[in-house]
């Protein structure tokens, strides 16, 4: 659509040219070439010195051309500025039915440090997710970077609804200051009562409120350097060996959590039992189960039932294999 409306323009153009030679050519009898290098000069109003004498009709011809090729370069102008007006609307659409099309994706709102690092480990890692942005400089980042972005106000319920908060798994609210990050939660919260929301606080004060107001979990960025900076110095070997754990970049090892699923395989069967080393080369650290006790190190002979998380560690591939197991019914 857009490449007929730009040549239909240019062949309106060569048509005013020809129309133009033809004139030059009909009223004084000069040579083609001559005619059109007069067209020319006159429909670009550059304005270099006649080739011939003009007569007075050609004059009047000349006018003529000049409006018209005025009024041709405004109009070719307005096509060109809307073909690139309706990109950015078409490239919209298409984004907005990409979204559409997620579920189980995550919501980052804001792209400041915090924000940026947190797309590029979910796009390091292939996880689906979207951020909500509204400042003119980030947007053109993300854009760069081809993440799929929502534009607007990360607090408002139709900005929110947009990015999918109803399929989400869960929301980062990394916005700038602790009472915008409230405020979001809180609105995200009151729409999707089963999403996990995990948010960035400055102040130690706004931890609790962050909670109160439906934050599963909540980060003081610096709290948790002070602390892990303190274990590199009283535990280093302890954090490099959970920093390779958790790295896949450095390493083909990775921790997961892993749910066992109601009816599964792994429903009713021990640890030993499903041949967690010789079936899938994994290793798992603990157990927990809402309402009781962390098993640390757990007993190979233990009875896993639905509802435990497993905290396992292995290559992707076996995890991947393992959760599949704990996920499905047989």
């Amino acid at each position: 659509m857009f490449d007929r409306r730009i040549a239909g323009s240019l062949g309106l153009l060569a048509f005013l040219i020809l129309i133009g030679m033809a004139g030059y050519v009909t009223i004084d009898d000069v040579r083609w070439f001559d005619a059109l290098y007069m067209t020319m000069n006159t429909i670009t109003t550059v304005g270099f010195q006649e080739v011939w004498k003009l007569s007075f009709i050609s004059k009047i011809w000349t006018l003529f051309i000049m409006l018209a090729g005025i009024g041709m370069f405004f109009f070719i102008f307005g096509q060109v500025a809307q073909t690139v007006v309706d990109f950015k609307r078409i490239g919209r659409i298409r984004m907005q039915n990409q979204i559409n099309r997620l579920s189980d994706h995550y919501i980052v709102c804001g792209f400041g440090r915090m924000g940026s690092a947190v797309a590029q480990e979910f796009a390091e890692e292939g996880k689906p997710f979207i951020v909500i942005e509204q400042n003119n400089e980030k947007l053109e980042r993300i854009r760069e970077l081809k993440y799929l972005v929502v534009e607007g106000d990360a607090t408002k319920d139709d900005v929110l609804i947009q990015a999918g908060i109803e399929r989400a798994r869960g929301l980062i609210a990394v916005l700038a200051n602790d009472a915008d990050n409230l405020f979001l939660t809180l609105t995200a919260r009151s729409i999707s009562t089963e999403l996990y929301i995990l948010a960035r606080s400055i102040e130690t004060a706004s931890t609790n409120k962050l909670i109160r107001v439906g934050a599963n979990k909540v980060v003081n960025p610096y709290e948790t350097a002070g602390h892990k900076i303190a274990r590199l110095a009283i535990k280093p070997g302890v954090v490099e060996f959970l920093e390779i754990a958790t790295n896949q970049a450095k390493v083909d090892l990775t921790m997961e959590t892993i749910t066992v699923g109601a009816g599964s395989p792994a429903d009713g069967n021990s640890l030993v039992g499903l041949n967690l080393r010789k079936n899938y080369n994994l290793i798992v650290a603990a157990i927990t189960n809402p309402g009781r006790p962390t098993r640390f190190n757990p007993d190979p002979e233990y009875k896993l039932v639905a509802g435990d998380v497993l905290l396992t560690i292995g290559n992707l591939k076996n995890l991947k294999r393992f959760e599949e197991l704990c996920s499905k019914r047989d």
